[in-house]
């Protein structure tokens, strides 16, 4: 039987729902999301260290987010989430050429902007800043976010190695659902904003919050479903509210 990945359109307020089922599983173990969350950000703050460790942390970002998700679908489970099974996903070698393959592309991707945002630092420094050429790179951020939102989702849980069919369906997922990601990334900056006046003790919570609510919008977004063909051999008619295009 081939499958169909579909992309499908939440409601609006869809956010909202996945900051209170992310506050549901982070109350079941607090201290571990603490944790593991913790371990990601502390090895993006190890790779600003040098460019070597860049590098090499932007290899291992893959596994350690894919180990985050994997622990966040244990939990809805019901299981008890342990620290080994966020380490799971380096000793599987099954995901390990598309993960460093989408860390390749990242690092490709991000040295055009890095560039751009370089040069956009130094006009503000001399107060001239060409708004073109932040047009540019806002335009080429949100480009490159939106290729990469779901990317690692997608390659661990839906097992697709290509990267093209990989981009394609994060690009889309995003483009469907602007008014719930943009409603959700409002309530994720008031969030983050809170901080400043807790000297971000706040952050504690928050970021694992926003970690966890983030996977469930891809839980939401993404279905297989069989593909539905006539005699003729194409496909049946679609739900306006879903956007089928690949097939598994």
């Amino acid at each position: 039987m081939k499958l169909q990945l579909v992309v499908r359109r939440a409601p609006a307020a869809a956010g909202l729902r996945w900051l209170q089922q992310a506050w549901a599983l982070f109350k079941q173990q607090p201290g571990l999301w603490i944790q593991l969350v913790l371990i990601i950000h502390l090895s993006s703050l190890l790779g600003a260290i040098h460019p070597l460790l860049g590098v090499l942390v932007a290899l291992l970002n893959p596994f350690l987010t894919a180990g985050l998700y994997r622990c966040i679908v244990a939990s809805q489970k019901g299981a008890t989430v342990s620290l080994a099974q966020f380490w799971q996903p380096l000793k599987e070698p099954a995901c390990r050429p598309v993960f460093l393959r989408l860390a390749a592309a990242n690092m490709l991707f991000s040295i055009p902007l890095t560039l751009l945002a370089q040069e956009l630092y130094q006009q503000v420094q001399t107060g001239s800043v060409n708004f073109l050429l932040l047009l540019v790179f806002v335009v080429g951020m949100t480009l490159v976010l939106m290729l990469f939102a779901y990317a690692i989702a997608i390659a661990y849980f839906l097992k697709e190695t290509r990267l093209f069919p990989i981009f394609q369906a994060s690009f889309m997922a995003c483009w469907r659902n602007v008014q719930p990601l943009s409603l959700y990334g409002a309530v994720a900056i008031l969030l983050i904003s809170t901080g400043i006046p807790s000297l971000f003790i706040s952050w504690i919570v928050v970021l694992p919050l926003l970690s966890i609510s983030f996977f469930l919008s891809f839980t939401e977004f993404f279905a297989l479903t069989p593909v539905d063909t006539d005699s003729n051999g194409s496909g049946g008619d679609k739900d306006d509210d879903k956007a089928g295009f690949l097939e598994v």
